[in-house]
């Protein structure tokens, strides 16, 4: 089996409950052949670089799965029969690709289960005072050693 990734752009108008039914039936596709989803993100409705069949924004949803070739035939045959979907790509992600997704998914997992400790607020830092007065002085000492004395 190969990993993939999916990007759906949805027709801005649809509420999130068809979005959510619609990445459900997707994800349902994908598991019947076998198949796993590693991850499911919906990055909400989102304007477009370009109007594309007349609407200029869309809702965007990524899908990161595990399936067997035979399971992209029948997820684009869905996606071309689906009236509400504006655009979609599937990519099979390479060695090098698919390691770096497995690696992050694998961190963003660590850290929601992790809780987040709280944060101190960070002092302010003052600039130093030399580096505002003399210009000289921010520089590198090699630097302004070399640098021509006036006289």
């Amino acid at each position: 089996m190969h990993l993939y990734e999916t990007i759906t752009i949805y027709e801005p108008g649809l509420s999130d409950e068809d979005v959510n039914a619609a990445v459900d039936k997707t994800a349902q596709t994908i598991t019947q052949d076998g198949g796993e989803i590693l991850k499911t993100d919906l990055w909400g409705r989102r304007k477009m670089a370009y109007e594309l069949n007349k609407h200029d924004k869309g809702n965007y949803v990524l899908i990161l799965f595990r399936a067997p070739g035979q399971t992209l035939g029948k997820i684009e045959k869905a996606y071309k029969v689906n009236e509400s979907i504006i655009k979609y790509m599937t990519v099979k992600l390479g060695k090098k690709h698919a390691e770096g997704a497995l690696k992050a998914l694998e961190e963003a997992s660590k850290a929601e289960a992790a809780p987040a400790p709280e944060a101190a607020p960070a002092p302010e830092a003052a600039p130093a005072p030399e580096a505002a007065l003399a210009p000289e002085a921010a520089l590198a000492p090699e630097a302004a050693a070399e640098k021509p004395s006036e006289g």
